[in-house]
C-alpha cells in the first residue's frame, strides 16, 4: 500500500500514556508487570522497525499514567525505553527510562537462601549494569538479570 493510500488504525491519545523504544519482544512482560486495570484502552505494537533500534516495541495507555515504580519496572525490562504523558493530544512531558541506581520492593530475590525469601520481606538490590541490566540482592549479593526478575 502506498503512504498516500494508507490508513492509520491507531487513534491518537487525548489523554495518557505511550511507552516507546521498547526493546523488541518486551512489549508483553512490560504490560503483565504493569497490571493496568481491566477497563484500561491500549494498543500495542510488536516488532516494528526502528532506524535507531532496528526493531522495536510500542506500548499506547489511554486514560492512564505510569507511577514511578511502573516506570522503573519498564525501565528495568527495557533499559533506555521513553515514556511519553499525552494530555490534550499532545506530549505534555517525555522522559528516557533508565534503571535506578537501587531499590527496593520492585523484584523478589531469586535465591531460596536469601534471608527476603525466607522471611518475606522485599527485595534490595543494588543495579550493577544498565546495558544489559544487571542487578545485585544487598542481602546475598546474588546476581541476576533481566531474565530472571520476578517482579513484586
Amino acid at each position: 500500500m502506498s503512504p498516500e493510500n494508507r490508513s492509520d488504525t491507531v487513534n491518537k491519545l487525548s489523554r495518557g500514556a505511550v511507552l516507546s523504544h521498547l526493546l523488541a519482544g518486551s512489549a508483553l512482560r512490560c504490560l503483565r508487570v504493569l497490571a493496568l486495570p481491566s477497563d484500561v484502552t491500549m494498543m500495542m505494537g510488536l516488532n516494528l522497525r526502528s532506524a535507531a533500534l532496528g526493531r522495536k516495541d510500542i506500548i499506547k495507555i489511554e486514560g492512564y499514567e505510569l507511577t514511578e515504580a511502573e516506570a522503573a519496572k519498564v525501565a528495568l525490562i527495557s533499559p533506555d525505553a521513553t515514556l511519553a504523558i499525552i494530555r490534550d493530544y499532545k506530549v505534555h512531558e517525555k522522559h528516557e527510562l533508565t534503571p535506578p541506581a537501587s531499590f527496593r520492593g520492585l523484584v523478589g530475590c531469586n535465591n531460596p537462601g536469601c534471608i527476603t525469601v525466607a522471611e518475606g520481606m522485599p527485595g534490595s538490590f543494588v543495579v550493577e549494569h544498565t546495558d544489559p541490566v544487571l542487578v545485585r540482592c544487598e542481602y546475598c549479593d546474588r546476581s541476576m538479570d533481566a531474565g530472571e526478575f520476578e517482579f513484586a
